[in-house]
């Protein structure tokens, strides 16, 4: 199936929901940005044809959950209404999978990228190891776009910064769904999905686009001084550690080419 007709299965999916809705709206442009990135990154690493549809299309269904959330509660919590991920198999389940995959095989991968692209995957089943961490990290960067934009809400009042919430991103460990108290943690969870992302063609593209400065920009004035202090050394660190990885993942291509 070529990709043309896969957008318009999706834009005719996408008229289920109010596409007038901003949050709707949002939701659609999120699904198209993570399937481009998927389809870049699987293009970085040469996978055939076939294989850069499937995980484009992928891409595009991943946060159909998103979209029912909002339909049927009015509300994208996971943990207020039902877990996305589960909404978005349900409502695919039902007759639109075989719309974007023809076999049975393909369907039945794609509804379980879907279904667990939240969480880290641990299973040892060879084509979720090939995609899980493509859709993981397109999904991550089109979040980070968005938040760049400045329209992401802290919706926490509190100042100051939980210790726990520090110490996790000190030491680069995931924070989401880590449990936040204060809108400097709020900042913090943002930023932590700049270093969870792994391919390096992102890593080097969140740098060259100053991404890292640009959170800073757009929400520390919603800090009180000693917040906003610390927030801006943790941002020059993160900055350091991200330039030092994509440096290090270059130098061990160059060698691995054959490079002086």
């Amino acid at each position: 199936m070529d990709i043309s007709t896969i957008n318009q299965n999706f834009f005719d999916l996408c008229k289920e929901f109010n596409l007038n809705d901003p949050n709707i709206l949002r939701r659609f442009v999120h699904g198209l940005d993570t399937a481009n990135c998927c389809f870049s990154i699987a293009s970085s690493k040469y996978f055939n044809e076939k294989d850069r549809v499937f995980i484009y299309t992928v891409g595009l269904l991943h946060d159909i959950g998103r979209m029912i959330q909002w339909k049927k509660y009015a509300n994208f919590s996971d943990t207020k209404t039902r877990p996305h991920e589960l909404l978005g198999v349900e409502y695919l389940e039902k007759g639109w999978i075989q719309r974007f995959f023809k076999t049975k095989q393909d369907q039945n991968l794609a509804l379980k990228l879907i279904a667990h692209h939240t969480e880290p995957y641990t299973g040892k089943e060879e084509k979720m190891n090939k995609f899980m961490p493509i859709l993981r990290d397109s999904d991550c960067y089109s979040n980070l776009q968005y938040t760049s934009t400045g329209l992401q809400r802290l919706w926490l009042n509190a100042d100051g910064v939980t210790p726990a919430v520090l110490a996790k991103f000190r030491l680069r460990q995931n924070l989401h769904g880590t449990v936040i108290h204060t809108k400097l943690d709020r900042i913090l969870q943002f930023l932590s999905r700049t270093y969870v992302i792994e391919h390096n063609i992102l890593k080097r593209d969140l740098l060259a686009r100053k991404y890292i400065n640009t959170i800073y920009d757009v929400y520390h004035s919603n800090l009180n001084e000693e917040d906003d202090k610390l927030l801006y050394k943790e941002c020059w660190t993160l900055k350091r550690d991200l330039a030092q990885e994509v440096a290090k993942h270059d130098e061990i291509k160059k060698l691995a080419e054959g490079g002086n």
